[in-house]
């Protein structure tokens, strides 16, 4: 078994949180990646686990909450970590579980965040390395877009 990829600094003298997430890598006919802006801050459309939730239980219910559409999941791509400090201080351990997927029917409820395309040029507009990576791993699994 392979270890997964890590980003960020670990630092062995504090006390990180685990934080388990799951992300869905969109891409549209473009060529471009599915990301959802919130404020000033750009993230792969998906998000925390809940307790007693699978990684696509997870993920359907994130992108029907800040996307406003159901999700149609595709291939697990891999999984890796980042580690960062929060803005309160805490230090996190971010565990991201990614899959190729596409966008469903749109629902009625009010999407949480802004949907936006970016070009894989633009991926360093993602807040976390970890989230480039998941983008990555798409390449790698199904080529250039």
């Amino acid at each position: 078994m392979t270890e997964e990829p890590r980003f960020g600094s670990f630092n062995p003298e504090v006390e990180y949180r685990r934080r388990p997430g799951v992300y869905a890598v969109i891409f549209d006919e473009r060529g471009r990646f599915a990301s959802a802006k919130s404020l000033k801050t750009f993230f792969l459309p998906g998000g925390g686990i809940e307790e007693g939730e699978s990684r696509e239980e997870a993920l359907a219910r994130e992108v029907r909450e800040e996307c406003a559409c159901e999700v149609e999941i595709g291939k697990f791509l891999g999984s890796a970590i980042q580690y960062f400090t929060g803005k309160e201080g805490v230090h996190w351990e971010f565990h991201c579980s990614y899959f190729a997927a596409e966008f469903g029917a749109p629902l009625d409820n009010q999407p949480e965040h802004e949907l936006l395309w970016l070009e894989l040029s633009e991926d360093d507009k993602l807040a976390f390395d970890v989230h480039r990576w998941g983008v990555s791993q798409y390449s790698v699994r199904y080529g250039e877009r």
